[in-house]
């Protein structure tokens, strides 16, 4: 289907001030060579005449419009088109995925090489080994904590009439649920 509704309308009005003088060079003519509407009451004006070239421009473009037919649309190479789901839906299906698995989120090794970098700068330097359940531990607790989050922050944000989290939101729900430093 065209870009536009309204096609035939839209390319005579284009160019107000050639309007005149093309439509007489159009009737010297003889069939007019812009495409128009299917089912138009200009019935010999239907069909376009190959004999004749389009009028153009002094830019080389068609005075016309730009819509190409279905006979002069170029063949593809029978490729399928993709299939794509509407925006939104993957979305959904992955909530509903990640809210009924229980394995944790987090990447296990880079969770772990940010707990020993913390360790490092608030711990004594005598506290450098962990235990894999103590990890273990660590993660889930900061699973929850932003599972936790991101859940009153969204409702924060849809507070605001927004569907899209920002920072305030993060700062809000911090600040009124009591978690960590207050921004």
């Amino acid at each position: 289907m065209a870009r536009t509704k309204h096609f035939a309308s839209r390319a005579r009005d284009r160019n107000p001030t050639n309007a005149t003088a093309s439509s007489s060079a159009a009737a010297a003519a003889g069939p007019s060579a812009t495409p128009t509407r299917r089912g138009g009451s200009q019935g010999g004006e239907a069909q376009q005449s190959a004999a004749t070239p389009p009028a153009t421009t002094t830019a080389g473009r068609k005075k016309g419009g730009t819509k190409r037919t279905k006979q002069a649309m170029p063949k593809s190479s029978n490729k399928k088109k993709t299939f794509r789901y509407k925006p939104g839906t993957v979305a959904l299906r992955e909530i509903r995925h990640f809210q009924k698995t229980t394995k944790l989120l987090i990447p296990a090794a880079s969770f772990i090489r940010e707990v020993r970098s913390v360790t490092q700068i608030f711990a004594p330097p005598d506290v450098t080994r962990w235990t894999a359940e103590a990890l273990m531990a660590i993660q889930e607790a900061a699973e929850d904590f932003l599972v936790g989050l991101f859940s009153d922050a969204m409702l924060c944000a849809i507070h605001a009439r927004r569907v899209t989290l920002m920072r305030k939101d993060f700062e809000l729900a911090r600040r009124l649920g009591g978690k960590g430093r207050p921004l």
